[in-house]
């Protein structure tokens, strides 16, 4: 008999690697998604014109959830060209300052490129 092992490297990465607290659940919103958008993916939140949240899930029905509301955001299995892309200041510092005044933290050092999930 046989014992399969599972290898955690090729399970993809869930919500909770990427959110690390949030104040509560409730808040959690369904955003409109580009098809095959995945978690860990900086989208766009209409509620504030031209900034960008993390995907917390995969796309499914044209949709994401984000968490647009006091919580701590991992950027550990995020690229850093995303990260740049998805600032107003174009570099962490700006997405930092971007999520300052709705309670978001960014946390971890974005990976580079060729390292990225």
């Amino acid at each position: 008999m046989s014992e399969q092992k599972t290898n955690p490297q090729t399970l993809p990465p869930l919500a909770g690697d990427y959110l690390k607290w949030e104040a509560t659940h409730l808040t959690r919103v369904a955003v409109a998604a580009d098809t095959g958008t995945k978690a860990g993916t900086f989208v766009d939140y209409p509620a504030r014109s031209g900034k960008k949240l993390l995907a917390l899930t995969d796309e499914q029905d044209g949709k994401v959830l984000v968490q647009p509301h006091n919580c701590i955001i991992d950027l550990s299995l995020v690229s850093d060209a995303a990260v740049n892309a998805a600032s107003s200041g174009g570099n962490l510092a700006g997405l930092q300052a971007d999520g300052d005044p709705y309670g978001i933290v960014y946390i971890g050092t974005p990976v580079a490129a060729a390292q990225s999930h």
